[in-house]
């Protein structure tokens, strides 16, 4: 169903409720709740009320007696089958009502777990083999050079050290809720065996590019690829071997 036409429908449903409502509030006010609710209204619109003849005394009833009905009801059965008709009316649109709202809340919750983010398969503290993630920051090492290379330098500098929780993520890790962006990147960085000299130096530089005002420069940028330069070679390579 098209939006216009479910906007159409619900229009129309809360119209149709309102004139029940003002209808049973009509009706209630001419001949009082209990009249409505037992469908047995008086019909003082249509038949005014009748004086009542008090029977005397000797009087008899008979074939040409008239029985006088009591004030304000009618002898037309048209109030008791409006209102059985309004309660009646009444009661399938509170139905109606609240069968859609129940179909709403079902969708809603279905769409909300549509679109829950998928919780992390892989959690570092229990990752026993960071060999796949050595294996994606080094197939990515080139065009994480070149994303330091090019732009501005605070802008590469941002980049690149971003660049670290991306590579994170294709091997299917993912930040603590209680963790920040830089501490999650220098958690895997640690993970694998990455130089802590120039992690730090790298961090430090990606720090005042990310915050700071004043300018940075070409200089900051020589800095942070010769950082990262270090942290390529070092990834994978446990500390004490070979460095």
């Amino acid at each position: 169903m098209s939006a216009r036409r479910a906007g159409a429908l619900a229009l129309g449903f809360s119209l149709a409720g309102v004139v029940l409502m003002l209808l049973l509030v009509v009706m209630a006010a001419r001949s009082g709740p209990s009249g409505v609710i037992h469908g047995t209204p008086r019909d003082d619109i249509f038949h005014p009320p009748r004086p009542t003849i008090t029977s005397q005394p000797g009087h008899r009833s008979g074939p040409d007696s008239t029985t006088v009905l009591p004030q304000g009801t009618s002898s037309v059965p048209f109030a008791s089958v409006l209102g059985t008709v309004v309660r009646y009316a009444l009661f399938a649109w509170l139905l109606l009502l609240a069968y859609r709202g129940l179909r709403w809340l079902v969708d809603d919750l279905a769409a909300r777990r549509s679109t829950e983010p998928r919780a992390a398969v892989i959690d570092f503290d229990v990752l026993e083999d960071p060999a796949p993630l050595v294996d994606e920051m080094r197939r990515d090492a080139a065009d994480q050079f070149a994303l330091l290379l090019g732009g501005t330098p605070r802008n590469a500098i941002v980049a690149a050290w971003d660049r670290f929780e991306e590579q994170a993520e294709r091997v299917g890790a993912a930040r603590k809720l209680w963790e920040t962006s830089s501490e999650f990147t220098l958690r895997l960085l640690d993970a694998v065996s990455a130089a802590p000299v120039a992690v730090t130096r790298l961090a430090a530089l990606y720090r005042e590019a990310r915050f700071s005002e004043h300018e940075i420069t070409e200089g900051n940028r020589e800095a942070a690829a010769e950082a990262l330069r270090d942290i390529h070679a070092s990834i994978g390579i446990p500390a004490g071997v070979g460095r």
